[in-house]
């Protein structure tokens, strides 16, 4: 639901931006009629439009990307300090087992 409300926000935004962006160029073209202004702002704010939406799926797409790059990073990192930890605990163990034989003896 806030997805849809968050998506719905973006577009309309995106439209007002278009909106504006029409206004701008159509009244760099003052030779136009109103209704050709009217026409061309509609197909203006349209491929406005299209264009915010291919950026957005663009961007989805490479979040997407870099969220499975980060996850294979992720996994293969912990793995290497489990096996590091494993290392240490075993070293750990191994020289504990050494001084402990070597004050067994000597007692």
């Amino acid at each position: 639901m806030i997805r849809e409300i968050e998506g719905f926000l973006m577009v309309e935004a995106a439209r007002a931006e278009g909106r504006d962006a029409a206004r701008r160029f159509t009244e760099r073209v003052p030779w136009l009629t109103e209704t050709q202004a009217e026409d061309v702002g509609r197909a203006y704010v349209e491929g406005y439009l299209e264009l915010r939406r291919e950026l957005w799926r663009d961007a989805v797409g490479r979040a997407g990307s870099l969220r499975g790059e980060y996850e294979e990073r992720y996994r293969l990192l912990r793995g290497r300090l489990l096996t590091a930890a494993w290392f240490i605990g075993v070293g750990v163990a191994g020289v504990t087992g050494i001084v402990v034989k070597i004050l067994g003896s000597t007692g």
